[in-house]
């Protein structure tokens, strides 16, 4: 069996793997330059290659753990004692333990209290089913008070989902309570967060070696324009060069509206979930700095003049030696769909952004800056609105032999790369099996 595969992010290249370890040879088709989707790579200064986008990999990301160990990086796993902030009225504080949390001025005893118990509450929950029929600010209002959702939830929903966030259902917020929990170990409660030495750019390299070596195809500068039945049993592609390629079965990765590009025949009722999903877009400056602006690895905003919904120092991650003393820093805004903030020149994103930093740091300025940039992508998070699970289409489409697995069968979570891996077991496992 000859297996296609649209789309050369993790999710394809994951995919790649498993059919591999089945036995199966199979082609990956890029439309970009190079592989990678959101886990590319950047080169920061010459030297420093990192990530475009910020990642970090839990204690318990079991599955994206497996898989580095299977392309022989597990021994380049490290993990470091991280710490959480909020910035609140103009200051800065550390939550990373109890003492800290108890000593939180922004909330009041008895709603730090009802915070704490109602987020060991979550962390017990298992019934994701009921928290889907449920708007996410009923719920957080419920569980943890009004105070409480104004001053700590509403600005947190607001970072990660933009206007979008009185759509969600509370399952979303649900599975990121539990997975966040997860990362805090022994009786201490210490939070654990780590990456590869060299980041996903070691691991796309690695990626791309076993798959070469085992026989396998990747083509870059490859978009698919349309698929179709061939003559025979398999199913076709038209490139974007306009060359042909036909398979014995084919699997998308891509975004939704690139599916319903690429098929042009797609049944109605198919066309009509996948376009009734919508993705969150981001916006991402990163900056390598002359120095650290906080100790925390994320910094939760809850000011709602800031331009961008979150503060990410990865140097509290990243191996030490490959700063050199200088401080990374992801700034992220994410977008809901057709929001003209993410047209903006990066010249003016970068100014806005900066122009942030230098009011809330007074230690920060301009000439603090070594390198900067912006990184964009459309379609990233999509938002898991209320019965958000009924939209979900099987792998297995109605046209033979072509399947498709991307970020929207990601269910109460949002996106990482762990439930990218567990996704890409399961479509080879769906792609192998006998009609």
């Amino acid at each position: 069996m000859h297996v296609g595969i649209i789309g050369g992010g993790m999710m394809g290249l994951a995919t790649a793997v498993y059919l591999n370890k089945k036995g199966i040879n199979v082609t990956i088709l890029e439309k970009e330059g190079e592989i990678g989707g959101l886990s590319r790579s950047q080169e920061i200064i010459p030297g420093l290659c990192w990530d475009r986008f910020y990642h970090v990999i839990l204690s318990t990301d079991q599955e994206l753990l497996k898989f580095i160990d299977e392309i022989g990086l597990a021994q380049d796993v490290q993990f470091t004692k991280t710490k959480t902030g909020f910035y609140t009225n103009g200051q800065l504080y550390s939550m990373s333990n109890t003492m800290e949390f108890l000593s939180f001025k922004p909330l009041s005893l008895i709603d730090k209290l009802r915070l704490g118990v109602g987020i060991l509450y979550a962390s017990k929950l298992e019934n994701w089913k009921r928290l889907e029929k449920i708007y996410v600010k009923s719920w957080l209002t419920r569980v943890f008070g009004r105070r409480n959702y104004e001053k700590m939830w509403e600005p947190l929903l607001r970072s990660k989902l933009g206007s979008a966030k009185n759509e969600a259902s509370a399952a979303l917020i649900w599975a990121i309570i539990k997975r966040y929990y997860g990362t805090r170990h022994s009786s201490s409660k210490t939070e654990l967060m780590g990456c590869v030495n060299g980041g996903y750019y070691a691991i796309l390299q690695h990626v791309s070696e076993y798959l070469l070596k085992n026989g396998n195809t990747i083509l870059v500068n490859h978009g698919v324009e349309e698929i179709g039945s061939s003559n025979g049993e398999g199913i076709r592609v038209r490139c974007q060069d306009g060359k042909s390629l036909n398979f014995d079965r084919l699997i998308a990765t891509t975004p939704n509206p690139a599916i319903v590009k690429m098929w042009p025949d797609m049944p109605q009722d198919m066309r009509s979930s996948l376009e009734s999903v919508r993705y969150l877009s981001i916006l991402c400056a990163t900056l390598l700095i002359k120095h650290s602006l906080t100790p925390f690895y994320i910094t939760n905003l809850t000011d709602m003049n800031l331009p961008f919904t979150g503060l990410i120092e990865s140097s509290h991650v990243i191996p030490a030696d490959l700063l050199d003393g200088n401080a990374l820093i992801y700034l992220p805004r994410y977008l809901p769909p057709g929001d003209p903030f993410y047209e903006e020149a990066d010249e003016h994103v970068l100014k806005n952004f900066t122009e942030a930093l230098s009011r809330m740091f007074r230690n920060f300025s301009k000439n603090d800056i070594i390198s900067q940039c912006v990184n964009r992508e459309a379609f990233v998070q999509p938002i898991q609105e209320v019965g958000y699970s009924e939209k979900i289409l099987p792998m297995k489409t109605p046209l033979k032999n072509f399947y498709f697995v991307n970020t929207t069968m990601i269910l109460n979570s949002t996106l990482n790369n762990n439930q990218v891996i567990r996704l890409a077991q399961k479509a080879a496992d769906v792609v192998t099996q006998v009609h």
